[in-house]
């Protein structure tokens, strides 16, 4: 039954990824992996750790949710691998995540005792540049985030405020619509209020705040939402995956993959040279 499914949790998108256990929507848990070690060398035994402390085995857990990116090479390969395998050995189900979604999902405040809001949550996609999407919050009211985007977009991160502030918000209903409508029931009323919100309403979040905070604009400073929320989280990634659960959406174990911010430099370069011999 899904009101007592059992999900374990990873997200190892961040510099100090976590593991998080869930039941029937649930929080249990939520440990931090060890900061000063490779995600690579402590997410197996925490897994293992975390399991223990709830008198949970392996064969327990019936869905294994993993934040698939955007985000760094290396961490993204260590969480999606050990969560497939994770799942095909005990017969669970997978659920990959968005981890921008999963950062939204655990805002519980807006600045100055805002009740809603259009939030831009960034991921760091390396050489100065952010991952970015927007959701549509409402705290208060627990509900799950409204993506305003299809889909992340990469831009420079020193660009991302300036470019916020000119974007006039254009509600995407086919990405709304294709979501489950018990996840976002009434969506076509929070798109009418986003639509309505002033730019001054949209704030900002996630972990590539760090290299920009203090060396903007001052006068932006409210926009931020609190630190606390910034970084993402396995609890985070627990919760999107049980909404998802609830609608039955669940990923194929064989084919779930990363979702990298950007090609790598070799990729990069690979391409370019590719183009050039085509115009050749």
């Amino acid at each position: 039954m899904v009101n007592a499914l059992k999900i374990l949790a990873l997200e190892t998108t961040d510099a100090q990824g976590s593991v998080a256990l869930c039941v029937g929507g649930e929080i249990l848990t939520s440990r931090r992996l060890d900061a000063e070690r490779r995600s690579a060398q402590t997410l197996a035994p925490t897994i293992r750790e975390t399991l223990a402390e709830f008198g949970w085995t392996p064969r327990d857990v019936d869905a294994v949710a993993v934040a698939v990116g955007p985000g760094s090479f290396t961490g993204l390969r260590v969480g999606v691998a050990t969560a497939k395998m994770f799942a095909w050995a005990v017969g669970a189900k997978v659920v990959g995540v968005d981890a921008l979604e999963a950062i939204a999902s655990e805002i519980e405040r807006l600045p100055n005792g805002a009740t809603a809001g259009t939030v831009s949550v960034g991921i760091d996609a390396q050489r100065g540049d952010a991952a970015v999407r927007r959701f549509w919050i409402e705290p208060a009211e627990k509900k799950a985030p409204l993506p305003l985007d299809d889909r992340y977009r990469v831009t420079s991160v020193k660009k991302w405020f300036a470019e916020e502030k000119r974007r006039e918000f254009v509600g995407n209903f086919d990405c709304v619509k294709s979501a489950d409508s018990a996840r976002f029931l009434d969506s076509e009323v929070f798109i009418e209020k986003a639509k309505s919100s002033a730019a001054e309403n949209v704030y900002f979040c996630g972990p590539s705040l760090d290299r920009w905070r203090n060396k903007g604009d001052e006068n932006i400073e409210t926009q931020f939402v609190d630190r606390a929320f910034w970084a993402p989280t396995a609890a985070g990634v627990a919760r999107v995956a049980w909404r998802r659960a609830e609608a039955g959406d669940f990923d194929d174990v064989w084919s779930i993959l990363p979702v990298y911010s950007r090609l790598s430099a070799a990729e990069e370069r690979a391409k370019e040279k590719e183009a050039e011999r085509s115009a050749e």
